[in-house]
């Protein structure tokens, strides 16, 4: 079938449900297909529009998903409004129910080792039936060939990053060669959620797309990254049918 597309400010982003994207994903990985997906919000447009190379290894995504409540206001006010958000971390917990049910082999690579550690024990329990292949900690460099030949060996059927924008994007173009199969997927500080080292907003903030002033205030050193959205926003305005 073919896929639906929004471009947001020449950044192609799949228009579809989560229910039906999760299921694509299952039929993708149940064949052995590579598959490359990218969460992606307006910071991650913005970048790539001012980076070429990764511009280029977004181009070559299998899925770019609209995480960010910007992204689907940028498509409505263009006249091409995406279905809805996804966001990475619900797409993670999707993935890893699918791994629960089919015995997926998946792999984490990302935060902290003690971070890690905690986040692989929780999403083993909760996910029983998951195989987990093993973890590792971000604290890498990119280009460690050995650790990725490493990860490619023990064959996962999913391999979650989670190295934040551009790394992880770069990590997985870097090695996907090395793998024989599975869906590789970027989700930022989603194991910083999941051991409880950052809290995720509650449920209303959620539902209001507040999520972001959410984090910003735990977090106030996020602030300058929050100066790329107003420009996201202009941008999106002077290009508006």
């Amino acid at each position: 079938m073919k896929q639906h597309i929004v471009d947001v400010l020449s950044i192609p982003f799949i228009n579809t449900t989560k229910d039906q994207l999760v299921k694509d994903m299952n039929q993708r990985i149940s064949r052995n297909e590579k598959t490359f997906v990218v969460t992606a919000n307006p910071e991650i447009v913005e970048y790539a529009n001012a980076h070429q190379e990764y511009k280029d290894i977004l181009m070559n995504a299998d899925y770019i998903v609209p995480d960010g409540i910007g992204i689907i206001m940028a498509s409505k006010l263009m006249k091409q409004p995406l279905i809805e958000r996804i966001t990475g971390f619900d797409l993670l917990h999707d993935l890893l129910k699918l791994a629960d049910q089919h015995a997926y082999r998946v792999y984490f690579l990302g935060a902290e080792q003690n971070v890690i550690e905690k986040a692989a024990g929780i999403l083993q329990r909760d996910y029983p039936n998951m195989t987990l292949a093993g973890y590792h900690h971000g604290y890498i460099s990119v280009d460690d060939a050995e650790l990725a030949a490493s990860i490619a060996a023990v064959k996962p059927d999913i391999i979650i990053t989670a190295l934040g924008f551009p790394r992880q994007e770069e990590w997985v173009t870097l090695h996907n060669p090395l793998f024989e199969k599975g869906l590789f997927m970027g989700v930022g500080g989603s194991f910083d959620v999941i051991a409880g080292k950052v809290n995720r907003a509650p449920a209303i903030w959620q539902k209001l797309n507040l999520e972001w002033m959410y984090r910003l205030i735990q977090q106030p050193s996020r602030w300058k990254r929050m100066l790329v959205l107003p420009k996201f926003a202009l941008k999106v305005l002077s290009k508006r049918k």
